[in-house]
């Protein structure tokens, strides 16, 4: 099913767009000769790619008889291959995280839209703390909490649950207000009332910002590994790296990753439990 989606005729356009752009990328390099820890063509790009695999490539080097050159010993000594390792690292703390995030996000979200008194106390600072770019939660967590595992959790909590809880209470109030009405004329009283009306009909609400969620919860993850150096290395830190050893390659080798990664789980993952439960409730064709 995946596979035929992805081979669909508006997939396949988009992927030949994309093969013109890089060809066209890759070729002026060829002609014009820039240097490449200014501006990477695809191919350096692809040999840092190789690096984080493990093994070494040269596809940037001009073209020759012998062109690429074979692998000419270890990359990364003692076994280590940081494209698996670091976004299986980067995977973990997120599903922490971002479990945190959704248990905090939706309790605020729900007690927002029930209680007045709650959503003007709290809907307008959420409103400001959502804006807040999320490396700016790094300073607050590297005194409160250190240089750890903790102070990268807590800059991914703070950056994402605000976003749910308005995300979810925006969402809550789309609900017709003739659901409940219904409901209480059915003998829906009471927590039944919550538990076969309005939990139900929120679902859409609740789908949505967890879609929204995630996205803040990445980028806040990305931002805190790429600040705070751990013992465990993630995806932000060979970011870090890249940066340390003013390897361009890298930086937009780790980049690209972080793309894919968020657009894989978004489609794959939030995009369809979204579709389903709108397929659900007749909001979609």
């Amino acid at each position: 099913m995946l596979i035929r989606r992805l081979l669909s005729s508006g997939n396949l356009r988009v992927l030949l767009a994309w093969v013109v752009i890089l060809s066209a990328w890759e070729m002026a390099y060829r002609v014009i000769t820039w240097e490449p820890y200014k501006f990477p063509a695809p191919s350096h790009v692809l040999d840092s790619f190789c690096d984080l695999a493990g093994f070494r490539t040269a596809f940037g080097d001009p073209i020759s008889a012998h062109w690429p050159k074979p692998a000419d010993g270890e990359v990364h000594p003692g076994g280590s291959i940081p494209l698996l390792s670091a976004p299986a690292i980067s995977g973990v703390r997120l599903l922490v995280g971002f479990a945190i995030s959704i248990a905090m996000g939706v309790g605020l979200g729900l007690a927002m839209w029930r209680f007045e008194l709650a959503n003007g106390i709290l809907g307008p600072v959420f409103l400001g703390l959502q804006t807040l770019p999320s490396v700016c939660w790094v300073p607050l967590a590297v005194l409160l909490l250190g240089h750890n595992e903790k102070g990268i959790l807590f800059v991914l909590v703070m950056g994402s649950c605000f976003a749910i809880a308005i995300s979810l209470r925006d969402g809550l109030r789309t609900i017709p207000p003739v659901y409940q009405k219904a409901g209480l004329m059915l003998g829906a009283d009471g927590w039944k009332l919550y538990r076969y009306v309005l939990l139900p009909a929120s679902l859409p609400a609740l789908a949505s910002s967890l879609r929204q969620g995630f996205s803040f919860a990445w980028r806040s993850l990305m931002g805190a590994e790429l600040i705070l150096a751990v013992d465990w290395h993630g995806l932000g830190y060979q970011l870090e790296i890249g940066r340390s050893y003013a390897d361009i390659k890298q930086v937009v080798a780790v980049m690209a990753i972080m793309v894919m990664i968020a657009m894989l789980v978004d489609r794959l993952v939030f995009a369809v439990i979204e579709r389903k439960v709108h397929q659900r409730f007749g909001l979609v064709g």
